[in-house]
């Protein structure tokens, strides 16, 4: 049965709630009753904005006004601004999601660009398949792909299963930050020209984080991100800084210094930072103690003691799902 395939742990919700979120911006859309205008698209070895206004797509809300910026081959620009500001809409701009504006566009065919999303998409499928993923069949070898797992820290998910052909439920088997060095080792693997990271690291501790960016720039891919961490802006040779107002202003990352705004966002980080350095000292256990799943959230103790007692589920700072387990020899809390 298919609720039996995505299994008990709310992952049915959560992809309703996906296809919810793509219905009604499809419904947005199709709802618009007067034409619009449409930022002109153009296949090209680089990305370039020329006089860019992003819209949303109903045209309801203006995101940014009079873009104009280049990303030269090889180079990395990091995208920051206040919570809602339209970041992640300018990478649905790119990707050709959205095209509601004025301007034009220029960026790389969508072949040669690999998305990496914060929540990455996990499919149906053995260990090879995740790490292939968009592509379907690859010439590289077993030791080959031990290898890229390596890389990206992920070695230790070989102990988890017999083989590279064994399916498995990876959405249970794999927490949110090993998911996202998953999609940094699918990055190695299909060796896109172009790289777009839209919070792709905002689950790793601050040393998995700079490791992966590292062996990203030894690549000499072309990358855009999107993030609130400090650490980013080691990683970046430009940043774009998005307003409340749809303004921007474009500058060399050793001349940039961060707007109120942006460093209120910043110092918030840290914070998450912080919580996952936490998760990441407890990450190998199987179950967690009252105490360490205080860690883990933002709940006091009490408050944990009282959802175990009345068997509620918690969702911790690293993303993953808890319940308590009575059925152990010592009562834990497991994920999910």
């Amino acid at each position: 049965m298919l609720v039996d395939e995505f299994g008990r742990s709310g992952e049915f919700i959560n992809y309703i709630e996906r296809l919810e979120v793509f219905s009604q911006a499809l419904e947005s859309v199709s709802e618009q009753t007067n034409p619009v205008n449409t930022i002109q698209v153009i296949e090209d070895n680089n990305l370039t904005f020329e006089d860019v206004t992003l819209q949303t797509p109903d045209a309801a809300k203006v995101i940014v006004e009079h873009l104009s910026l280049s990303v030269e081959p090889g180079e990395g620009l990091l995208i920051v601004g206040p919570s809602g500001r339209g970041k992640s809409s300018l990478l649905r701009a790119i990707s050709g999601l959205w095209n509601t504006g004025t301007g034009h566009l220029m960026r790389p065919p969508l072949d040669d660009l690999l998305f990496l999303p914060q929540r990455p998409y996990i499919i149906l499928g053995n260990l090879r398949e995740q790490l292939i993923y968009p592509q379907t069949t690859t010439e590289m070898s077993e030791s080959q792909l031990k290898e890229i797992l390596q890389e990206v820290n992920l070695q230790d998910v070989l102990n988890r299963i017999k083989n590279f052909d064994e399916e498995v439920d990876w959405e249970n088997i794999l927490s949110l930050g090993e998911q996202q060095r998953l999609a940094f080792a699918r990055l190695f693997v299909n060796q896109p020209d172009f790289v777009i990271l839209d919070e792709a690291t905002s689950a790793l501790d601050l040393k998995n984080e700079d490791h992966l960016y590292k062996q990203l720039q030894q690549t000499g891919k072309t990358f855009i991100s999107v993030g609130h961490r400090e650490s980013l802006f080691n990683y970046h040779q430009k940043v774009l800084e998005l307003s409340e107002d749809s303004t921007w202003r474009l500058m060399r990352m050793a001349d940039y210094h961060p707007s109120a705004a942006i460093a209120t966002h910043t110092n918030n980080a840290k914070t998450v930072d912080e919580t996952i350095e936490i998760v990441s000292e407890i990450n190998n256990q199987d179950n967690f103690t009252h105490q360490e799943m205080q860690k883990l959230t933002n709940y006091s103790l009490s408050t944990i003691k009282n959802k175990a007692s009345r068997g509620q589920m918690i969702v911790a700072n690293d993303g993953m799902s808890y319940r308590y387990d009575k059925t152990l020899d010592i009562a834990k809390w497991v994920r999910v």
